[in-house]
């Protein structure tokens, strides 16, 4: 009995990068992400081509500084439909949403 996969959005991803499987289940991450035990990962943004060993050296520093920062646990209702796209996007990124989440704020408050 044949099985319908589902049809993979086409994604444009930033040079460099790939979209890779999870090898975890749906429910295996989302336990994951909401243990409010466990650190967020760190995202380091990929560099230019023309990027200097010790440029990458001084990016990767600052963003393992930044993540050092102390984080704080908050509650906000969203709507299902702004979440769910969120962690469309996310996924497209191959980034947890709670990290692009944060990503997103980060940047709006620093605008």
């Amino acid at each position: 009995m044949k099985t319908k996969s589902k049809k993979r959005e086409k994604v444009k991803l930033p040079k460099g990068f790939k979209l890779v499987d999870d090898f975890l289940s749906k429910e295996e991450i989302e336990a994951l992400e909401n243990d409010t035990t466990m650190r967020d990962p760190i995202v380091i943004t990929g560099g230019h081509e023309s990027e200097t060993l010790e440029e990458s050296i001084a990016r990767i520093s600052r963003a393992i500084a930044e993540a050092k920062e102390e984080k704080k646990m908050y509650s906000i209702r969203l709507k299902v439909k702004t979440v769910e796209s969120i962690k469309r996007k996310a996924a497209a990124a191959g980034i947890p949403y709670q990290t692009y989440v944060n990503v997103l704020l980060d940047n709006a408050a620093l605008a």
